[in-house]
């Protein structure tokens, strides 16, 4: 009956070190994986703060194009209401001045 005891008590002992060595497995796992996700959220992070600069950069480019193209149609504007006027003026100096004019 001891040897059936020792025999039982080597296979409890040799268990026990099995699990052991299950366990310190795992935990390495566990090391990694905080690690990796570690370096997911750090990159998350960069690409988010990468993501921010660019969108406010184009933000930047549209607003400035945006005033640059204003100025240009204000312009445009301008000269269309001078147009406008020295046609008006021409018109109303009448048809046989202008042609005096021209001639």
């Amino acid at each position: 009956m001891s040897v059936i005891k020792m025999t039982k008590n080597q296979q409890v002992e040799t268990d026990i070190a099995v699990l052991q060595v299950q366990v310190n497995n795992i935990e390495e796992k566990i090391s990694e994986i905080k690690t990796d996700v570690k370096e997911v959220r750090d990159s998350l992070e960069k690409h988010s703060k990468e993501h921010t600069d660019m969108m406010k950069a184009m933000e930047q480019s549209a607003q400035s194009a945006h005033v640059e193209l204003s100025k240009k149609i204000s312009a445009l504007e301008k000269w269309r209401w001078m147009l406008m006027g020295a046609g008006i003026v021409i018109g109303s100096l009448g048809y046989d001045t202008v042609a005096k004019l021209l001639r």
